[in-house]
């Protein structure tokens, strides 16, 4: 295998969602009560996909600290993407790799854009569905990942994510307005899943993961 291809193919490592510490709330808005340190803020399912350097991630909750996990879906006994009501898109772009042996680590900022829609309608065949609905939080990122190759085109990846929220907007569930926080607040995200690389030249590939993310 040439894995230094598969690097930056495996260097995606991180569907880069990010919420943020909750924090008070705008007049009027409510916000999840009570989350210390280190307290799970949420979890999710998600996907990335590479093309050279540049990656697209998205995804969607499946729990979210604070509310109840039935809200955030529109069937609460199908929780699939398809009945996802808080769905995320980002980008990022790899900004430096190294290699020893069959592991590798990457790095890379990004931008992220959490939504809330109503009426869900993600698609894993479509990236742009995760941005359908009312954008309420954007994200600055920056995630290191290590790749550990296990078989050609194949490799198992581990992100570390920095969270920075740098807009929040209100938004209205369940009869009752929230708010998911303040800019500048920090979270952390870790993430895992199975990279598989689907071209060696334009690198090419796709990273299923799951992960959740904590205060601090």
């Amino acid at each position: 295998m040439n894995r230094r291809n598969f690097l930056q193919a495996a260097g995606v490592g991180s569907t880069a969602l990010a919420l943020t510490v909750p924090a008070r709330a705008a007049a009027g808005d409510r916000t999840p009560e009570g989350a210390p340190e280190g307290q799970t803020l949420f979890e999710f399912l998600g996907r990335s996909n590479q093309d050279g350097p540049n990656v697209t991630h998205f995804g969607f909750l499946t729990h979210l600290f604070g509310l109840a996990d039935d809200l955030l879906f529109a069937d609460a006994n199908v929780r699939t993407e398809e009945t996802a009501r808080f769905t995320f898109l980002a980008s990022s772009a790899l900004d430096s790799r190294h290699e020893h042996g069959g592991i590798i680590t990457t790095s890379a900022p990004g931008e992220l854009t959490l939504h809330l829609n109503q009426t869900p309608q993600g698609d894993f065949n479509d990236p742009d569905s995760f941005a359908r609905g009312q954008a309420i939080a954007e994200f600055g990122t920056r995630y290191y990942n290590v790749l550990n190759v296990q078989a050609p085109n194949q490799g198992i990846a581990t992100a570390a994510v920095e969270l920075t929220l740098l807009r929040a907007s209100s938004f209205a569930l369940a009869g009752q307005r929230f708010r998911l926080g303040r800019p500048g607040l920090r979270a952390h995200l870790s993430a895992t899943g199975q990279g598989t690389r689907t071209q060696p030249d334009p690198v090419r590939a796709f990273y299923l993961m799951g992960g959740s993310a904590v205060t601090g």
